[in-house]
């Protein structure tokens, strides 16, 4: 579906926010909206916490850009602002946010403080608007004076603790959490494939190796073309996420398959309508460990079985 670019306005929706606080109901304004995003790539912002896609928003009397959220990472900043998977981020300290690099760009010039946010809510047939504010700490690799070369601080210990963990063993027990997931919705196991597992593993693997998180590759190959490529010509519905911080890897996928099962519960093909689809039979798990111990997963579900 194309859509039309928009010109950005800077000053965008201020009239709609009466109130910084997301536990005062009265803080948040309807207004008719139309809610959409410019591609399906899925982009990360390490800073922000929070996974999304490049998008807008139209109501009656503007249109205006911003990051439609796909994920967000419990204890990050995304999490403190009150995002959730479905809002859209216009801005951060008055600067908009058009996709997640933009996000990483303005949270890393930001200083220490306070960090001011406009975002959307969705609601049944309109938008609820905020103005929302947290302290922010900018923890950027500070650079030497003597130097110039820039200093990184990192636990090492654990760094080793958060990789210590077998990448098999990491798949079976994500297997298990998703089977759990299924079983309290009232929905049948699925068995872990191993073919499937290893198409799954190859595209965390190469998201880590060419720098993307997106479920079509560089190479323009999506979920489907890359089961075919491994010589298994089934339909599947692919769920991909990533996670760090100090934790182990069995908390990092647990967290992800967390938000995922928080997402809207009437939209069949979101992450969570993905994990709870009873025609769904098998799943392939892979999982990778990226730079500082964070984890990158994907699941690809099928209807077909695969040994």
């Amino acid at each position: 579906m194309r859509h039309p670019v928009f010109t950005v306005l800077i000053v965008i929706l201020l009239a709609c926010f009466a109130s910084s606080s997301l536990d005062d109901a009265a803080s948040a304004r309807q207004i008719s909206r139309q809610v959409g995003t410019y591609s399906d790539r899925v982009d990360s912002s390490e800073r922000l916490g929070a996974n999304g896609s490049s998008g807008y928003i139209l109501t009656a009397r503007s249109s205006n850009r911003g990051l439609y959220i796909t994920m967000v990472i419990r204890g990050s900043v995304a999490a403190k602002l009150g995002l959730e998977p479905g809002d859209v981020l216009l801005q951060l300290n008055n600067k908009v946010v058009s996709s997640a690099t933009e996000a990483d760009r303005i949270l890393a010039a930001a200083p220490s403080g306070q960090l001011h946010s406009v975002f959307v809510k969705q609601a049944s047939g309109a938008l609820n608007c905020y103005n929302q504010t947290i302290s922010y700490t900018n923890d950027s690799p500070s650079e030497s004076s003597s130097t110039g070369a820039t200093t990184i601080r990192r636990d090492v210990t654990l760094e080793r603790i958060q990789t210590s963990v077998p990448i098999q063993t990491l798949e079976s027990y994500l297997c298990e959490i998703v089977n759990s997931d299924r079983a309290a919705n009232g929905v049948g196991r699925v068995s872990l494939s191993s073919g499937l597992s290893s198409v799954a593993r190859a595209h965390a693997e190469d998201m880590i190796k060419r720098g993307f998180f997106a479920h079509v590759n560089p190479s323009g190959m999506d979920p489907r073309a890359r089961a075919a490529a491994a010589g298994y010509n089934v339909d599947v519905a692919e769920n991909i996420a990533t996670k760090n911080g100090p934790m182990s890897p069995q908390q990092k996928v647990a967290g992800c398959e967390a938000t995922m099962m928080a997402e809207p519960k009437d939209d069949p093909h979101n992450h969570r309508g993905n994990i709870l689809n009873p025609k769904f039979v098998c799943v392939g798990i892979g999982c990778a460990y990226g730079p500082g111990g964070a984890v990158y997963f994907a699941q690809e579900f099928s209807a077909t079985p695969v040994p």
